[in-house]
This record gives structure tokens, sequence and C-alpha cells, in this order.
């Protein structure tokens, strides 16, 4: 007998692509517009200075206290940010002592080494800037203002990251 011959019923489509791919920083061809903050990744073993996108204030470690300061006045301001069991921590580098929170949650810079008193979680936002988390037992608090007999304060202040203050993160 003669063989049966194929017959090809299948269909070839060609799509059209670009041979490369193109980016554009034009945000608004989408709709969007450009993000108000533009912040390094905090990562560890780079140094940051820790801005507030609100105030352009600075955590800053100023005669023994944890303060927001502007830029450029007395106090240090630089940050290494470090890595322990998978939580970032923050040392100041004037100081050699890490950025953590007291027993009252207030943030303070008096720990020698970096344990749970000093874990941070550096949160992304959608609309940029980073949120920063600290423990507070299972939970992670968003770090706030809090007023102390009259006096501002940046502390542990909450469950969740929504309203905690938007942080930039400038390499040095």
């Amino acid at each position: 007998p003669d063989p049966i011959p194929e017959s090809d019923i299948s269909t070839t489509y060609t799509a059209n692509t670009p041979p490369e791919t193109v980016v554009t920083d034009n945000y608004e061809t989408f709709g969007d517009t450009k993000p108000s903050s533009v912040s390094s990744v905090p990562w560890p073993g780079s140094t940051f200075i820790i801005r507030s996108v609100s105030s352009g204030h600075v955590i800053t470690l100023l005669d023994g206290q944890i303060v927001l300061a502007s830029p450029g006045g007395r106090g240090s301001i630089h940050w290494a940010c470090v890595e322990t069991k998978g939580w970032l921590g923050f040392r100041n580098a004037t100081s050699g002592r890490f950025l953590g929170h007291d027993f009252w949650g207030s943030l303070c810079c008096s720990g020698e080494r970096h344990q749970g008193w000093e874990n941070f979680c550096v949160r992304l936002r959608p609309e940029g800037g980073y949120v920063l988390l600290m423990t507070h037992w299972e939970r992670l608090w968003h770090v706030g203002i809090i007023l102390e007999q009259g006096v501002e304060k940046l502390a542990k202040v909450g469950d969740g990251g929504s309203d905690g203050i938007v942080w930039d993160f400038v390499k040095v």
C-alpha cells in the first residue's frame, strides 16, 4: 500500500516584538507621577543618612539622645547598616552604638551589640520611601513621633506600617 501523506494543518503566527527592551522615564505617558522622593535601598555594608521625607529632618545622635534634626547641625547623622540573623541594624558611625529602643519604646542609641531591641525591618512603600518597623513582642511597630512632657520624641508607636514616618535612605 502507498503511504498516506501527512498534511500540515498547523498555523504559524509571528509576533512582532521590538529587538530590545525600551525603557522610558516619562511617567506622564502612563498617567503616573514621578516618585516624590529618591532613596537608596538600605543594605548591609553601606552607610546612610536616614531622612524624614515630610520634614527633611534626619535621625541624629545629639548629646546622647536620638532626635529628628535639621541636617548640617551638631550631632552624628551617619548610620552604618548591618545585618544579624536576617534583621537590619543601624550602628552610629561616631559612637559605634546601635540605634534601638528603650524599655518604654523611645528610640535610643546605647546598644553595644545588634540584639532584639536594635532590630529593624525596612518596608518599601508603593508611593516611594520606606517605613521603619521595630519588633514589639511578636509584632512589628512603626517608628513615629510621641509627645512626652511637651517634647516630641522618636519611638515605636503602633502596629503595622501604614501610619509611620516615611523615610529616605541617603547613601554616603
